[in-house]
């Protein structure tokens, strides 16, 4: 089968065994990964413009920050994420028999259900007749980021479509050794402290300022680098080595994590008939994490939950020694205490610690303004 790839990134969501005929990406640093990445594929600039060769296979994780429930909440009216019509558009003129797609949770919330709905009824009165949809978390896959991403199949086979409900069997990676991971640049809202992983990568801040998590082990509280966030993704960083880490970041930020992409993919590709397990009809204002929709009413999936992995010790550069500023530690303390929310008290006491000292020489991440951050 030969397939397209939509607001490709840095690739992710992508095959295991077959690269994609062609690819399109708008932005610059990603489309410098991707020709390196994928050499032999087109590389188109602009999905509005783009016009597909003629495949078997639509992939694409469309724009959420209309989506995500820290962005602006539009919807499918949103400019950006209003672009999954555009990709089902491209999927009609390449005369492809399967879409696959990727978006954030809220996804399944947004205005009651009925959005997802409105996806579901759009693509199958194009003729993609069975749809189905999981919730997947990159930690189900050996990674250490609490990241959990609906994915979604609709196609004109019914066995392409299931092979999302297929089992996971990759296990659980437990650490032997202690680090943790939270939102420095929260704090009102809580700072989603995680043990033996990090919270989910952010594209960065309002403002245009990475704003990666922040790990926690030992004495040290320190920002994760914009290699360590590729690493969260599943990605070897041996192909960035002359990007820019503010790049990287938004990378790390946008990307689906690649085992979890190539799980779906795989399955596409390589075949999968799995036994699951249909459970109740539901509303349309209840959608499940876990479903499918073969034209005769939604239902849903009953899938075995996966362990999760708790090896973020695996994944830190260790010979990195610049801790959080002065002045960052001390705003995520100020607002700890104005909000009232729960921290862990060997944090605190490395966050008085270091708020106490002179001001690093990353003070320039401390601005308030960057507070403010959008996650996708």
């Amino acid at each position: 089968m030969r397939y397209i790839s939509l607001f490709s990134g840095i690739g992710g969501l992508e095959s295991s065994s077959q690269t994609p005929h062609a690819v399109c990406e708008i932005d610059p640093w990603c489309q410098k990964v991707l020709s390196r990445k994928f050499p032999e594929a087109e590389l188109s600039k602009d999905v509005r413009s783009f016009i597909p060769p003629a495949v078997d296979v639509v992939v694409g994780g469309w724009p959420c920050q209309d989506i995500s429930a820290a962005g602006l909440r539009k919807g499918l009216a949103g400019e950006r994420s209003g672009l999954f019509f555009r990709m089902l558009d491209v999927a009609i003129e390449a005369g492809a028999h399967t879409i696959v797609a990727e978006n954030v949770p809220n996804l399944l919330r947004l205005e009651g259900g009925r959005a997802f709905r409105l996806i579901v009824t759009a693509l199958q009165q194009a003729g993609f007749t069975y749809v189905a949809w999981r919730t997947l978390n990159a930690r189900e896959f050996a990674l250490p980021q609490n990241r959990n991403r609906v994915f979604l199949i609709a196609s004109r086979f019914r066995e392409l479509s299931s092979s999302v409900h297929r089992p996971v069997n990759v296990g659980a990676v437990i650490s032997s050794a202690g680090a943790s991971g939270f939102y420095w640049t929260a704090g009102l809202q809580g700072i989603c402290y995680s043990d033996g992983c990090v919270p989910a990568l952010k594209v960065g801040s309002s403002i245009g300022v990475p704003s990666p998590p922040a790990i926690h082990y030992g004495d040290m509280v320190r920002k994760a680098s914009a290699n360590e966030c590729l690493a969260f993704q599943g990605f070897s960083v041996e192909g960035f080595l002359d990007i820019p880490d503010k790049a990287k970041f938004a990378m790390a930020g946008n990307a689906v994590a690649l085992p979890v992409g190539r799980f779906v993919m795989d399955g596409v590709f390589k075949g999968s008939t799995p036994d699951f397990t249909f459970t109740d009809l539901f509303s349309s204002a209840a959608i499940p994490r876990d479903g499918i929709d073969f034209g005769e009413g939604p239902f849903s999936v009953a899938n075995r939950k996966s362990e999760l992995s708790s090896n973020l010790a695996e994944f830190i550069d260790r010979s990195i020694t610049q801790p959080l500023s002065r002045r960052a530690a001390g705003g995520l303390l100020s607002r700890l205490e104005r909000s009232g929310k729960p921290c862990p008290s060997a944090l605190l006491e490395q966050l008085r610690y270091l708020s106490a000292l002179g001001e690093t020489a990353d003070s320039s991440y401390g601005s308030e303004a960057l507070f403010r951050s959008s996650t996708v």
